[in-house]
């Protein structure tokens, strides 16, 4: 199975750093570990220093750094904000290796299992909130303990900070577990209905990264015009600025949601992308268990499709040959047939008898592959079809189904190139070739559950009579002249016509007609003598 990641211009998960597909579970789960570590530290340490400073935009900023809420400011928020984040990548650290253990293991996640790891995204940002509750708990009576209205102002300032910085490790948690979701994955599809589904993402995500800041706005202008103190231009200050600061966090947190939406399509699109170029083992490693997972399981389920039903193709082109199986592409088989005139070569192995009696089966077998191996590639080569084997015989046509430009010169042309074949590339094997041209019917025969292509006419029997003819014959293949009438002079320039013959079962006499070769001589003398 080959995976679009393969290329270098498709990252893995939809990023590089979190490694390779083909990693052991153990090492895979403490690359996401790492990786999950830093993103959750970033995303919630720029949240703190974004918490720090909302709250020096809102109180007196000389207050702030040397007067009354300095402590507060100075020393509880880095304090809090240090004490938080080591002791929150400790715990989880510690919660996501519990429930990812069977990683460890290198085994299948039970159901249970399986679905902690898929809902283990929105278990770390709970988890990170309550940080946030708890931390922003000790902020804010630190700063109320000074001033009882600037409770309302901390409280504020770390609500919609909090909950954005919240609802970006919801994301940044999810990118880095992809690694391990679809490990889990692997082991079946999530029967549960997601607990968060793209819907829900998009609109959560908007509360907290749109919603939240603008209600902080209307706060933050009702709380300038109760209080006299609070000037103009400072509020048209402090608007401006967290209003570009909203529009800066708001930006970045939509790109990061949307960058993880457009993963898993990514990858289905470069998997369409190799399913198109006729690459039939791509697949799509799952790693979302939202609707998105179910998209590229869904893919995966008709790549199968696809793949299963080029090899029955491929087997039915086998059993039929490409020019029946592309007709019946075309157009739906069904019994009967149409009249068409067309060239027919019927080639018989001479001695078959005598070869199954003195050599293994197996021996037998594999001299009449070699021998039906040259005799397909020659019939192709010329635009023929191999219409079907009859134990140590063969009969081909020219013209039909795919209708050809010149069937009598392409049968006369495959008989020569087959005569000089089959000695030089099977040596234990001599053949007689019959080759004829005329009308027949050409169709499917048969009952309605079990039909096959052929031709049926009075040039497949005639060329079946020249074929046993022409074991008996120098150059080993006899044509009747109607065909060298229907060929181009390019072709039977290198045939000779000789005597004519009754076949058995054709009241009409045949004139033969042979190869040119270097035992012209010989065959001239006596071809007509001999066969008349």
């Amino acid at each position: 199975m080959t995976t679009p990641s393969a290329h270098a211009s498709r990252p893995p998960w939809g990023t590089r750093m979190l490694g390779l597909e083909r990693e052991e579970p153990p090492r895979r789960k403490k690359r996401v570990q790492r990786v999950l570590t830093r993103m959750l530290v970033v995303t919630h340490g720029l949240g703190a220093v974004g918490v720090w400073i909302v709250i020096g935009l809102l109180l007196p900023l000389d207050q702030v750094l040397s007067g009354r809420f300095s402590p507060a400011a100075l020393v509880v928020i880095p304090s809090t904000a240090l004490v938080g984040i080591v002791f929150g990548s400790w715990w989880l650290l510690r919660v996501v290796t519990s429930w990812t253990r069977w990683a460890d293991e290198s085994r299948p996640p039970t159901a249970a299992e399986q679905e902690r790891c898929l809902s283990a995204p929105l278990g770390i940002t709970l988890r990170t909130g309550a940080l946030w509750a708890a931390g922003g708990t000790v902020v804010a009576v630190a700063f109320a303990v000074e001033d009882l209205q600037a409770l309302w102002v901390v409280t504020g300032a770390i609500v919609v900070i909090g909950s954005l910085s919240c609802g970006t490790a919801y994301i940044v948690a999810e990118i880095a577990l992809r690694p391990l979701a679809a490990l889990a994955l692997q082991a079946g599809p999530n029967l549960h209905t997601p607990v968060i589904g793209v819907r829900g993402r998009l609109q959560a995500f908007w509360v907290v990264s749109s919603g939240l800041p603008l209600i902080g706005l209307v706060l933050l202008s009702a709380y300038a015009a109760a209080n006299n103190q609070f000037p103009v231009s400072r509020l048209v200050t402090i608007v401006g600025i967290l209003g570009l600061g909203a529009l800066a966090a708001g930006f970045a947190s939509t790109w990061l949601l949307v960058s993880a939406l457009l993963a898993p399509v990514y990858s289905v699109r470069w998997a369409m992308e190799d399913l198109a170029g006729g690459d039939l083992d791509a697949r799509v490693e799952v790693f979302d268990g939202t609707e998105l997972g179910q998209l590229q399981r869904g893919f995966n389920r008709m790549a199968e499709m696809i793949r299963e039903r080029q090899r029955l193709r491929e087997l039915f082109v086998r059993h039929v040959g490409s020019q029946v199986a592309q007709a019946a592409e075309i157009q739906e088989p069904h019994l009967g047939g149409d009249t068409t005139y067309v060239g027919v070569l019927f080639v018989d192995l001479i001695g078959s008898t005598r070869l199954a009696s003195t050599r293994p089966a197996r021996e037998v077998v594999e001299t009449l592959n070699a021998f039906f191996e040259v005799v397909v590639d020659r019939v192709e080569s010329h635009g023929g079809l191999l219409d079907k084997f009859q134990g140590d015989a063969a009969l081909a046509v020219f013209g039909a189904p795919a209708p050809i430009t010149d069937p009598a010169t392409a049968v006369l042309a495959s008989a020569r190139d087959l005569a000089e074949a089959l000695p030089e590339l099977v040596p234990d094997c001599s053949a007689g070739i019959g080759v004829s041209y005329g009308e027949v019917v050409a169709g499917y025969v048969g009952s309605a559950t079990r039909f096959e292509y052929t031709v049926i006419g009075d040039a497949v029997n005639e060329a079946a009579r020249l074929c046993e003819m022409a074991k008996e014959h120098p150059s080993r293949v006899l044509a009747s002249e109607a065909v060298l009438r229907a060929a181009a002079d390019a072709e039977t320039d290198h045939w000779t016509a000789g005597g004519t013959v009754e076949l058995r079962g054709r009241s009409t006499p045949t004139t033969l007609a042979w190869p040119t070769g270097p035992s012209q001589g010989h065959i001239a003398s006596g071809p007509g003598a001999r066969v008349e």
